[in-house]
């Protein structure tokens, strides 16, 4: 399934238009229509469908939204002064887990209901930047980094990943998230710290 195109507003006033209806349908949550959509943004019907002529055309622009909005977030975290590595770790696993403003039901209906072919190009670009700076902070961090510091990044990443989705579409197995981040935060410093080589597990 090929994805809706992506809004692209010239004018300033254009631009705001897609900004309202963004903001207005996380609001109103996954569930709203259109035309409830184009009520609370304040812009006509037709106005929303020039830019988006399906729900799903909403999701796929919140979806490339959030993922531009994390990577900000994580940057944030990483420019702190003084920031040690476990607060840092602690910072990045509760913003994977509290998402970019966008409530637990809109994130699960994301997951379930956007197509990956989707978000697949956006989401493997700003992880490429993400996992890039994130493996040069702790170079900086780590009194010996290991050689394989970037595969570990992948590793830790990962692991973090995979929390946040499974705890998103089986809310009912998962653990509280205070309990989810303290232990994925106690294996991420074993993951990125550790003095084993990567010669211990190449095979």
């Amino acid at each position: 399934m090929d994805p809706p195109p992506i809004p692209s507003p010239q004018r300033a006033d254009s631009q705001q238009i897609v900004a309202a209806v963004v903001a207005a349908a996380i609001e109103l949550g996954p569930d709203a229509p259109l035309s409830e959509i184009a009520e609370r943004a304040g812009v006509g019907t037709a106005s929303l469908h020039r830019y988006f002529p399906t729900v799903a055309s909403i999701f796929a622009e919140v979806s490339r939204q959030m993922y531009r909005t994390v990577l900000e977030q994580v940057r944030a975290i990483l420019a702190k002064p003084d920031q040690d590595l476990r607060s840092a770790l602690r910072e990045v696993c509760q913003t994977a887990f509290d998402g970019p403003g966008v409530s637990l039901d809109y994130r699960r209906k994301l997951n379930l209901d956007l197509p990956l072919s989707w978000s697949k190009g956006l989401a493997e670009a700003v992880y490429v930047e993400m996992l890039d700076e994130i493996t040069t902070w702790l170079a900086g961090q780590l009194p010996d980094p290991p050689a394989d510091l970037s595969t570990r990044v992948f590793v830790a990443f990962s692991y973090v990943r995979g929390s946040v989705l499974v705890s998103l579409l089986y809310p009912a197995l998962s653990p509280s998230r205070e309990v989810l981040i303290h232990h994925l935060v106690e294996t991420l410093m074993q993951v990125l710290s550790r003095s084993s080589s990567s010669a211990d597990y190449s095979a």
